[in-house]
């Protein structure tokens, strides 16, 4: 119980309605909304964006962020694989325990786009923190993530050409302060009356971008399940130079069973997966060579009335980063770790007595091995992290990079992108 009470320190919240049944999504796709879906990401800002924070040391504090120094496997990046992670502002210093040598990209997290005006709520410690030259010292592309999250934020700003022309100006200075590489958009809740606005956007921005600078790269960030067909692939596919496929939560605190956040195959058990996404972007027309498929470094866990998997929810708890899921039950409780073969995720189940159960459920060495293997034989552009940092303390998912994607991994697996 104690260290049940320690676990319980952030995203105590119940959110809108999602199903995760196969049978369920077919019945409830024409009621769903994007913009009605609340992210890992979006949680993450209503939690912090309150704060008003002027250096890393101070989310170091608030967040007890240790910089005790991790040992790494020696390695070296593959030259043709683009391993990617985003870097929030929340995870303050946590960036010297990042084993730069295996990032191909990153991006600062964020831009919080101000929607009415196009400036930026906040910044960050964009312009200051030391991270962006450590990355660029080891050769990693630097970028900045542009958000906005909601659909009415998404309605204001779509439609309002004086603070797109804003942003537009206002990203140009910084992205030059800072000799980056590009932006990453991600838009939340899009309404679909707003489609051909979020599509003109797209296609503006990135022509502007690149007529400043031609080797700015602009990123897109798609959703899991894109209910309401928001992205126009073949209008904004020439003006992406990738996409980011934000390849989690499928099951968080909208849900009414307990699932993974990330499941790889579609089943009646757990709905549609994450092979199901990849598969849904490719027959819009987006090429899996410019697909990142973003994986989480968290979990999601829930409070039961049983212990059975994919039992009904009686409380949503939060979304653990990894650290705090080895921290708390791997290494201090040493709870069994099971695994789950359908969705090729890991999960923890433990008794909290009166008829309660906990179910956690998450990614780790074992589930990400297995979807980084299909990733590399399917030939797609890379993988993401969602988020940098979460896993502070620990080298294992770091080694893990290393031993699929590094150089000496390559010279053991001579089919690994042959044909890029």
């Amino acid at each position: 119980m104690k260290i049940f009470l320690l676990m319980i320190f952030s995203f105590l919240l119940l959110i809108g309605c999602k199903n995760d049944k196969t049978d369920q999504q077919k019945n409830k796709k024409q009621e769903l909304d994007n913009s009605d879906l609340m992210s890992q990401r979006h949680l993450h800002e209503q939690k912090f964006e309150g704060f008003d924070f002027h250096t890393e040391h101070q989310w170091d504090s608030l967040n007890s962020i240790s910089l005790e120094k991790v040992a790494f496997k020696k390695a070296k990046l593959h030259s043709d694989i683009r391993t990617f992670g985003w870097h929030i502002y929340s995870n303050g210093s946590s960036w010297k325990n990042y084993n730069f040598s295996m990032l191909w990209g990153l991006s600062y997290f964020s831009y919080n786009i101000q929607p009415e005006t196009g400036n930026y709520k906040s910044i960050h410690q964009w312009k200051t923190t030391a991270m962006i030259d450590s990355a660029q010292a080891s050769q990693c592309k630097v970028f900045l993530s542009v958000s906005n999250f909601g659909k009415d934020n998404n309605t204001v700003f779509l439609n309002n050409p004086k603070a797109q022309k804003t942003l537009l100006d206002s990203l140009s200075n910084l992205l030059a302060l800072r000799s980056a590489n590009g932006i990453n958009i991600d838009f939340e809740g899009v309404y679909k009356k707003d489609k051909k606005s979020f599509t003109k956007f797209i296609v503006e921005i990135s022509k502007k971008l690149k007529k400043v600078n031609p080797d700015y790269m602009i990123s897109l960030c798609l959703y899991a399940d894109d209910w309401n067909d928001v992205f126009d692939i073949k209008a904004i596919d020439p003006h992406v130079d990738f996409y980011t496929l934000m390849g989690y939560d499928y099951y968080g605190g909208f849900s009414k069973t307990t699932g993974p956040v990330t499941p790889f195959n579609t089943s009646s058990s757990y709905g549609n997966g994450l092979k199901n996404s990849i598969q849904y972007y490719e027959n819009q027309g987006v090429h899996l060579d410019k697909l990142i498929v973003g994986l989480p470094y968290y979990g999601a866990q829930w409070v039961t009335e049983k212990e059975t998997p994919g039992a009904k929810i009686s409380k949503f708890i939060d979304h653990p980063p990894y650290k705090n899921i080895r921290e708390f039950y791997i290494d201090s409780l040493q709870t069994p770790v099971k695994f789950d073969s359908i969705s090729a995720s890991s999960y923890l189940i433990l008794n909290d007595g009166d008829n309660a159960y906990r179910q956690l459920y998450f990614e780790d060495k074992r589930s990400l091995s297995i979807k980084y293997d299909w990733i590399k034989k399917n030939k797609l552009g890379g993988v993401g992290i969602w988020a940098l940092g979460y896993d502070n303390g620990y080298s294992d998912l770091w080694d893990l990079l290393a031993e699929k994607f590094s150089e000496e991994s390559e010279k053991q697996d001579t089919t690994l992108y042959n044909n890029k």
